[in-house]
């Protein structure tokens, strides 16, 4: 892991002027069109960690993707797993985790990268420096404003080559519940950052109160402007199944199949498919996983540690 600190100088990227604006002839587009049909696609497909996702779902440059749930709903979790299979896919990735810690947030990715809750010394050294190139962590906890976050995208990309940039979330970005216009503000400066710099950004954000928290939501009930889903490029909803868990909890019976999260794409503008994926929670890595039968993922690859080589 790789900081960037709170009191760098970032004066130079608050600067947001706009570009020339251009209307030139349709057909200058000939050569690309005709590529999108008959040349091969050889763009590294970036993809999310769950096999159901993979044909469904990628990351492109240049866009950016909401994450919303319920508060408690593991939205955080969800995408501190993703960004750890970013970054096995050789992705360089930052996160803007205003509501945790550095050393919190690490210690959740490192957890789920082992598939344990109790990974060892020798192991946290090796990932800890496996993480260096290709994750970086902005150093500050609480508010922020989003001059600031932008700015720190910016030099993120300029000075790391990040690739794909995670805030988390955007309540502590934009002041106020209720300041609709300054959230459409900000959501339209980061797509204009994707845009500018090929960066995916993601954005972490609340869902608004429901009647029932069994109930599940979709893209309209995302607290804040409307227009933040329809600046966007993609939507992804996490639900937690609280109904299972107060089964179990109560002792009342249950169906096993029955997901412990869904996390539902319900906006992908420049794909072809929306989805919903039944996913299962292990406790003890905080990790998502397929199938309630499948055993938590051991991350070992260039780290060369296995849970068979480490004494508990």
């Amino acid at each position: 892991m790789q900081l960037i600190k709170d009191d760098i100088d970032l004066s130079e990227y608050m600067s947001d002027a706009g570009k020339e604006h251009r209307v030139i002839p349709a057909s200058s587009w000939k050569n690309e069109v005709i590529d999108c049909f008959h040349k091969p696609d050889e763009t590294p497909k970036i993809r999310m960690p769950w096999l159901k996702t993979q044909s469904e779902f990628h990351f492109r440059p240049s866009e950016v993707s909401l994450w919303a749930g319920i508060n408690g709903h593991g939205k955080s979790q969800i995408v501190g797993q993703v960004a750890h299979y970013l970054c096995e896919q050789n992705q360089k990735v930052a996160m803007a985790s205003l509501e945790m810690r550095p050393v919190a947030t690490m210690a959740r990715m490192t957890r789920q990268a082992y598939g344990s809750d109790m990974p060892p010394v020798q192991y946290i050294e090796k990932f800890s420096q496996w993480t260096d190139g290709r994750l970086w962590v902005y150093d500050h906890v609480g508010s922020s404003d989003p001059r600031t976050m932008a700015a720190v995208i910016r030099y993120a990309v300029d000075k790391f080559g990040v690739q794909h940039f995670i805030v988390d979330n955007l309540m502590k970005v934009v002041n106020g519940e209720d300041d609709y216009n300054a959230q459409k503000d900000f959501v339209n400066s980061l797509c204009v950052i994707a845009r500018d710099t090929g960066c995916h950004i993601n954005l972490v954000l609340h869902i608004k109160k429901l009647k029932n928290e069994t109930d599940i939501p979709n893209k309209f009930d995302i607290k804040g402007s409307g227009a933040i889903t329809d600046l966007v490029d993609n939507v992804f909803i996490v639900w937690r199944n609280k109904a299972k868990e107060s089964a179990i909890r109560m002792g009342e019976e249950y169906s096993a199949d029955d997901p412990d999260c869904l996390l539902i794409l319900d906006k992908q503008r420049h794909g072809e498919t929306e989805g919903r994926y039944r996913l299962y929670f292990d406790k003890g890595s905080m990790q998502y996983m397929e199938d309630r039968r499948e055993l938590p993922r051991h991350f070992k690859s260039e780290i060369g540690v296995s849970i068979d080589d480490v004494d508990f």
